[in-house]
């Protein structure tokens, strides 16, 4: 398959050339007000405004396109990361078609901007003056699209395809604009804009050729031919004082000649087809696509395509190697990369909001029903009478040969994980995470300080010393739910409950997590569970514990500082102080949010007895879990954890697993997530009841 199109802002419709004698300079120029820096080399524009305009995109075709300017849909990092190139035009056929590189980017009130930076190069002198005194004035984005929002527009009742994810990866400077916001600014003018290019599609024609006649005996001397002004622009030009009206030529059909250019693109585009057909099995699948993108983007006519097509045949490197057999399409492929483009499809038709690859084959199978796809893996195993009746592919789907169960598995698992990656329990934040590596109890140590070092003797002896060591056991637990697919939802192509068990789980299973990490928390009162060293919680007002408030008071500044200091106060198994890391978290509930917040805002004080010495230190973490104003004071995890979770052998997450029912026509879809929490320490954290 081919990848789509990098359309540019300059040329919206990749392929707009009328007839021979013909060429269109068309752009989607972007509003460029520029702050010119003659010593930095530097200018600042305006590269996007979101404008819509015609474009040509496979395999849409010709659209009507809108760029959504919000932050969530444009991926800034090309443009931000100091690499992305200015270039002339949008050529990018060599090194010097490169005429600097973008500084700096953001977004900000619906519009892009930038600051460029111009090379000092001899070849780039001539742009940037021409950028500097301000004969150039446009520029023009190129991006790629990796997701259309088609939307039907109520005023001219034709659909509008939103770009609302989509990447910008350079700038180019061009000489004719569309968009009548392209601008620029004089040096230090930071108001309105000097001049402003109307927008316009301006055809360039060819002169004609004189006309010759045979010589005669006394030929009469022609008349001179008049000169041939050349195209002119139309300049409005914003002074403080009136100008001479200088006439306006009449506007010219925009939408004429657009319509002209799509439908020249759509011909020449249909003409590659039986030049490409012609070229299978001479040169390489690649090398066709590669052919076929090339000629869009260049827009050369089928015998140019033909030529090059040669050319890559006669010099042996495209050549395709012999096949073990005859292609004879789809069975010829991988049967594994086929069902991950299914999986991948059925993902994607029925998870709202799931965001699949830009490029892949799983665009070709968005439209398919469950039993083509039956049908289609079935030719990639090679079985020759495959049939089409729906009723008979989902009885041969439940065989225990079929391919049906890997695939419901494949997209349960990506929508299952598409829920599950972006959740972010808070518990995370305070428990230490250590894998299992079976089901077994494990004994997670708490190793004590290193020994004191002491003075190496005169005869070079190094003193043995000994590591203090207590141990706590945490158990790996294994849940799981179920669904069943029958053969009644594979022919009514309903996979409903199917899709909605696979993509609701994974939200469930974060707070699956979330609550059993906080039901361990909240046990014995808010104390915690019993660990096995001292026989006693996880918090309490004992010697042995000294973690937990003697009776419940208000969170307020003074009881934050006790419980800080009382954790600080915590020694070691060795009898040093532990180390609580530079920031604690205060773990809150609904109840206390507001004081857990007005206590560790940072606030520009006016003496230092009302200065926050808190902020900073301490950063407040709210969970709906915590019941009524329990307060809890948790050190970093990695320098003092209290407790600890994990996965079996470092799978995070929960796992699909598809089987045949014995004597039923169903597949049941299984979910199992192994998962376990624990205490293994009281020393990091501090628990105070609350009024």
């Amino acid at each position: 398959m081919t990848e789509p199109i990098e359309p540019s802002a300059e040329s919206p419709a990749p392929d707009r050339l009328p007839d021979a004698g013909q060429s269109i300079v068309a752009c989607r120029a972007l509003a460029a007000p520029v702050t010119v820096n003659r010593s930095a080399r530097t200018v600042e524009v305006v590269w996007s405004t979101g404008a819509r305009a015609r474009n040509f995109v496979p395999p849409y075709g010709p659209i009507l396109e809108e760029l959504d300017m919000a932050p969530s849909a444009v991926r800034m990092d090309a443009l931000r990361s100091g690499r992305a190139p200015v270039l002339d035009t949008h050529r990018r056929a060599g090194t010097r078609d490169v005429l600097g590189r973008v500084t700096a980017a953001r977004l900000e009130a619906g519009r892009g901007y930038a600051t460029l930076q111009f090379s000092g190069a001899d070849d780039v002198e001539p742009v940037w003056q021409r950028v500097a005194d301000g004969t150039l004035q446009s520029v023009s984005v190129g991006y790629r699209v990796h997701r259309y929002e088609p939307r039907p527009d109520a005023s001219t009742g034709q659909t509008i395809h939103r770009a609302v994810d989509w990447e910008p990866y350079e700038i180019s400077i061009v000489p004719v604009p569309v968009d009548g916001l392209a601008v620029i600014r004089g040096e230090g003018d930071q108001g309105t804009p000097a001049t402003a290019i109307e927008p316009a599609l301006t055809i360039l024609e060819e002169p004609p050729m004189p006309e010759t006649t045979p010589a005669s005996p006394d030929p009469a001397p022609a008349p001179p031919a008049p000169p041939i002004a050349p195209p002119q622009e139309t300049i409005v030009t914003t002074t403080a004082s009136p100008e001479p009206t200088r006439a306006v030529p009449p506007a010219p059909d925009l939408e004429a000649i657009r319509a002209e250019a799509e439908r020249a693109a759509v011909e020449r585009i249909a003409g590659y087809e039986p030049v490409l057909a012609a070229a299978r099995g001479l040169v390489t699948a690649d090398m066709l696509d590669t052919m076929r993108e090339a000629a869009i983007r260049d827009r050369v006519s089928p015998e140019v395509l033909r030529g090059r097509l040669w050319e890559a045949f006669t010099s042996g490197a495209a050549r395709p190697s012999l096949p073990a057999r005859p292609d004879t399409g789809p069975s010829n492929e991988d049967p594994s990369q086929l069902l991950d483009a299914m999986a991948e499809a059925l993902a994607a038709r029925t998870m709202p909001g799931y965001q699949a690859p830009a490029t892949g084959r799983h665009t070709e199978f968005l439209g398919w029903r469950p039993s083509d796809m039956i049908g289609e893996l079935l030719r990639a195993r090679g079985e020759r009478n495959v049939p089409r009746n729906p009723t008979i592919l989902a009885e041969r789907a439940f065989h225990t040969t079929s391919d049906f169960p890997a695939l419901l598995s494949a997209a349960a698992n990506k929508m299952l994980l598409a829920a599950y990656a972006p959740a972010a329990p808070t518990y995370r934040t305070l428990f230490l995470r250590r894998d299992f590596r079976d089901f077994k109890p494990h004994r997670h140590l708490r190793v004590g300080d290193f020994p004191t070092l002491l003075p190496l003797s005169e005869n070079g002896e190094v003193q043995a010393g000994t590591m203090s060591e207590s141990q706590e056991l945490v158990f790996l637990q294994t849940f799981a739910r179920r669904i069943r697919v029958t053969r009644q939802m594979l022919v009514n192509d309903d996979l409903g409950a199917f899709t909605d068990f696979a993509s609701m789980i994974g939200r469930r299973v974060a707070d699956f997590e979330n609550a059993t990490a906080y039901a361990l928390v909240n046990s014995a009162a808010g104390d915690g569970p019993t660990l096995t060293t001292g026989a006693a919680a996880v918090f309490g007002t004992a010697a042995a514990r000294a973690n937990k408030a003697g009776a419940g008071t208000a969170l307020d500044l003074p009881n934050l500082a006790l419980g800080r200091a009382a954790v600080m106060r915590q020694k070691t198994l060795d009898g040093l102080p532990i180390a609580v890391g530079a920031q604690m978290r205060l773990l809150v509930g609904p109840n206390q949010e507001l004081a857990a917040r007005q206590l560790t805002v940072s606030v520009q004080a006016t003496q230092t007895s009302n200065a926050n010495v808190y902020a900073g230190f301490v950063q407040p973490l709210v969970e709906p879990l915590i019941p009524a104003n329990r307060w809890y004071l948790f050190s970093d995890p990695m320098a003092a954890p209290v407790y600890v979770y994990g996965y079996l052998n470092g799978a995070e997450g929960p796992q699909v697993t598809t089987g045949n029912v014995q004597g039923v026509d169903g597949v049941e879809v299984s979910v199992i997530f192994d998962f376990g929490v624990g205490a293994i320490d009281w020393r990091g954290a501090w628990f105070n009841p609350g009024t």
